[in-house]
């Protein structure tokens, strides 16, 4: 079914493909759910989870909390509030009625810190820094979590490595490493070395070549954002990470020889854990 209102006086405005506009931040009108959401048009949306719904939609939605429609159509903010009647013209403060407030904030809070990686340098610091990752469990977050150190040269195969080993998971177990709150559709598509060798995708990316340095420059990754690695897709369950401290190498090196870490890989390491009380 295609979107279309019947009032003149409603009609819906020029869509992205009508006009020359490059906003990366649309809204996304359609049919579904009672409030309109926002779409990141820069986020790769060819190299999506063949487990993903809707392959063929431009971007990616900021929130989880409603499915999206082929017949959806894409504005930009400007002239939805021209549209709306809206008096927002930029996405700051709160967000309006008709928008998706867990949209609208994801969109506050990445304008938020791209002006603090431009006052405080941040981004000539990125693919050069070490993280602590904090690993928790989705549901579990405050009786369970494992921190782990990595370098610029840490492979997402060592950091998988590490995290199978407090979640028992192995190789019978599919797992995809996203970013964020990303669930089976991944912006990253970064899978097990095994895994790719059965897919044989162009679209994902083998863990052993894809180190933290490059998942940083992919994200801008700094402290207080997040990765997430969904797995088993049949019935999917998720982990999630908080990047808790950011190090520059010297840092890394002295942080570990004060620690004796519980595990390690040949550049990583869990080096502290909570564990559910027996």
């Amino acid at each position: 079914m295609q979107f279309s209102l019947s009032l003149k006086d409603n009609r819906i405005p020029k869509t992205m493909t009508d006009t020359d506009t490059t906003d990366r931040f649309v809204i996304e009108v359609s049919q579904v759910g009672t409030v309109d959401h926002v779409v990141d048009l820069e986020a790769d949306s060819t190299g999506k989870s063949p487990y993903a719904p809707r392959q063929d939609l431009p971007g990616k939605k900021l929130c989880d909390r409603s499915t999206r429609s082929p017949a959806s159509e894409y504005i930009t903010l400007r002239d939805y509030a021209d549209w709306k009647g809206v008096d927002k013209t930029a996405f700051e403060g709160d967000a309006p009625d008709q928008v998706c407030s867990y949209c609208w904030t994801a969109v506050v809070e990445h304008a938020e810190r791209g002006e603090q990686h431009e006052c405080d340098d941040i981004d000539e610091r990125i693919g050069k820094v070490g993280y602590r990752l904090r690993w928790k469990q989705k549901g579990r977050a405050r009786e369970e979590w494992y921190d782990i150190v990595v370098r610029p040269k840490t492979t997402m195969a060592e950091l998988d490595a590490l995290v199978c080993r407090f979640t028992t998971l192995d190789d019978l177990h599919l797992r995809m490493y996203g970013l964020e709150d990303e669930y089976l559709d991944s912006t990253l598509n970064v899978i097990p070395d095994l895994q790719f060798a059965e897919v044989d995708d162009p679209s994902y990316r083998k863990a052993s070549e894809m180190t933290i340095a490059d998942i940083a420059e992919r994200a801008a990754l700094w402290k207080g954002d997040r990765l997430s690695m969904v797995y088993d897709f049949g019935t999917p369950s998720h982990y999630y990470c908080i990047v808790k401290e950011v190090y520059d190498s010297g840092e890394i090196e002295n942080l570990l020889e004060k620690r004796d870490p519980i595990a390690t890989t040949e550049t990583a390491a869990i080096i502290d854990e909570k564990r559910p009380e027996q």
